[in-house]
């Protein structure tokens, strides 16, 4: 009989308060399901700093290769300037100059009293004074000059002539003659038109591939 009474106790319980616990069942069982689920396959985050890490890093920049040029160029003399070959070793003839080169702007000319280019210096010689090669050389030509008068040509290496006019008309050399520097090719004249007003003198002057050069830079 008291068997029976506590069955019916536990049964009344159980009707009175089941709604309740069945709702305690489920919240347990959401609980549980949802643990699982946020903890299942769960990866590690990769740090921040090392992301950073691998996307800012740089490899230091190389070393700048010097151009070719200034690899070759370090350290190299400087070149010095190039300066007019002394083709002319002796003066032709004594005497002071009387008139200078003026090949690049114009001089005036007593003679002709009007002012011009002058390609040559005027050296004052005595009448007849002996006019001598300024270097060694092959005479070129001789000929009258219609401004400068008997003139003489030699030819030299490198492309230069040295020219001797206002001379007499008497020419100790020929065509073609090999000359020593400071060999007699012939004398002060008095056959230059366009000098006839200065004294006795002898007019040279210096070519360079037919172009006029000062011959005061050879002496």
């Amino acid at each position: 009989m008291q068997n029976n009474n506590k069955s019916k106790g536990f049964r009344g319980f159980v009707k009175e308060k089941g709604y309740y616990i069945v709702l305690l069942l489920c919240a347990a069982a959401v609980g549980t399901s949802g643990y699982f689920l946020l903890t299942r396959d769960k990866t590690p985050a990769t740090p921040i700093a090392t992301v950073q890490t691998e996307a800012t890093t740089v490899a230091p920049d190389a070393p700048t290769k010097p151009a070719a040029d200034a690899v070759a160029t370090q350290g190299a003399a400087p070149t010095e300037p190039t300066s007019p070959k002394r083709l002319v070793t002796v003066r032709p003839t004594g005497g002071e100059t009387v008139n200078s080169f003026a090949a690049d702007h114009l001089a005036y000319n007593e003679t002709t009293r009007d002012w011009r280019t002058h390609e040559g210096v005027d050296f004052r010689c005595e009448a007849g004074q002996s006019v001598t090669a300024a270097a060694d050389g092959t005479v070129y030509t001789i000929y009258e000059d219609q401004s400068y008068g008997m003139t003489v040509v030699l030819q030299h290496a490198d492309g230069y002539t040295t020219h001797y006019a206002n001379l007499s008309e008497e020419i100790p050399v020929s065509v073609g003659d090999r000359v020593k520097v400071g060999q007699v090719i012939g004398t002060v004249g008095d056959t230059a038109c366009v000098e006839t007003a200065l004294e006795p003198h002898l007019h040279f002057a210096v070519y360079k591939n037919n172009a006029p050069v000062d011959p005061a830079e050879f002496f």
